[in-house]
């Protein structure tokens, strides 16, 4: 009985990951209308940015913060030198242009640091929580960190003007358009 609840909690762990993944490509889709496949590969890059930072002698929120801002840069540069340029190619161009940032990026990282895997420390530890077997720290630091950004984002969407301002811009682009708002 114990391992079935540890699976659970592993499932839903894991599931908490998941659902980061399917709302940040939901968001990317909704915000310009095609499907990034590259968004794993770029997320990966982020990741080995932060571990190369921690292979330096960064302390882990350091090497995270160092890697949210050169990921940042990463994305702006991307979009002004890949995407922006493409924007009114046909959708067959814009779809092979994502393919081509997945290979690029993934031969990049695999060159750069190698294409075997590499540890990658938990940020709150592995240790039992609460002195619990059943769930670690890290996955119910997972979990309520996922519940977290999903209510934040909630606020934000329905509370804030840029939030409502975005929303009303992905669903009907040509109406937001007509009231002054960028889709």
């Amino acid at each position: 009985m114990e391992l079935l609840g540890q699976q659970l909690a592993a499932g839903i762990a894991s599931g908490a990951i998941y659902a980061c993944v399917a709302l940040a490509l939901v968001m990317i889709y909704q915000a310009i209308g095609h499907v990034n496949f590259a968004q794993g590969e770029m997320a990966m890059f982020s990741t080995f940015f932060a571990w190369q930072l921690m292979r330096w002698g960064l302390p882990y929120w350091a090497a995270f913060a160092g890697a949210t801002v050169i990921s940042f840069a990463g994305g702006v540069l991307i979009d002004r030198l890949v995407f922006r340029p493409i924007r009114t190619a046909a959708v067959l161009t814009q779809i092979v242009m994502f393919v081509g940032l997945l290979a690029l990026l993934n031969s990049a990282a695999g060159f750069i640091w190698d294409f075997t895997s590499k540890p990658f420390p938990p940020p709150f530890g592995a240790d039992p929580l609460l002195g619990s077997r059943l769930v670690s720290t890290h996955q119910a630091t997972m979990v309520v960190a996922t519940f977290l950004l999903v209510m934040l984002l909630y606020v934000f969407f329905r509370n804030t003007r840029v939030g409502l301002s975005m929303q009303s811009a992905a669903e009907n682009p040509a109406s937001a358009r007509l009231v002054a708002l960028n889709g």
